[in-house]
């Protein structure tokens, strides 16, 4: 697990104050372009976003990269937290408070390159087996247009394993993790687009709300000035 905290946090310790708490604690995954670790840091198309928005607010935090899993669930249940990069689903948006948007983006299908699997429509993807990473989006995404059969893993990275390993049919991501795998000259290819999302950061509901309206007012300021196109172009 990986960990990053804010300027003000670490002034206040390097002066040898009393160690106090971050304002926030932020949590998020493994999940290229978005968010991963480079040289020991988090970065990404959405941490680098966050923790821009995060210094001009002014609100101190520590930052944990960890399985999804375990982010969107503490992400949920404890107060002052907060989960990045979080598709904005119908399910999910009573659940959290949300600061809007990182970014849009899509979600596919995807197969090893060479499958001869090539359903056109979610009817026909039905017959086969799909996988994804236990607590992301794209389970209930898949359960709401009715897929049978959807196998599980702890992380993406065990999914993707999986269908290179031909153990299941298609694997359901986003297109900006689809890119990345691209990118890098994994043998994958588009199948079929499911839908398109918005990404954001979801703090829970016990989350101080004016944390939650601080932050938003420094994303929209990073949207207007043109912060959060130079990072995303970064990333492209």
């Amino acid at each position: 697990m990986k960990f990053v905290t804010s300027i003000a946090t670490a002034l206040v310790l390097s002066m040898g104050a009393a160690v106090q708490a971050a304002d926030v604690t932020l949590l998020t995954e493994d999940y290229a372009p978005l968010n991963f670790e480079r040289d020991g840091q988090i970065v990404g198309l959405g941490a680098d976003q966050v923790f821009e928005l995060m210094t001009r607010a002014g609100i101190s935090y520590e930052a944990e990269l960890t399985q999804w899993s375990r982010a969107i669930g503490q992400g949920e249940r404890e107060a002052n937290t907060c989960v990045f990069s979080t598709t904005h689903t119908e399910e999910r948006d009573p659940k959290f408070q949300w600061v809007e948007p990182l970014a849009t983006d899509r979600t596919i299908l995807m197969r090893k390159a060479g499958n001869s699997i090539a359903p056109t429509t979610v009817e026909e993807a039905h017959a086969f087996r799909i996988g994804t990473q236990t607590g992301d989006y794209t389970v209930g995404l898949l359960e709401s247009q009715g897929f049978p059969t959807i196998d599980l893993a702890p992380a993406q990275a065990a999914t993707l394993k999986k269908l290179l390993g031909d153990r299941i049919d298609l694997m359901a991501a986003s297109g900006a993790y689809f890119d990345t795998l691209i990118a890098e000259g994994v043998a994958v290819e588009e199948v079929l687009e499911l839908s398109s999302s918005t990404m954001s950061l979801a703090c829970s509901l016990t989350t101080d709300q004016a944390l939650v309206e601080r932050m938003q007012a420094a994303l929209q300021s990073m949207i207007d000035d043109g912060t959060q196109a130079t990072i995303t172009a970064k990333y492209k």
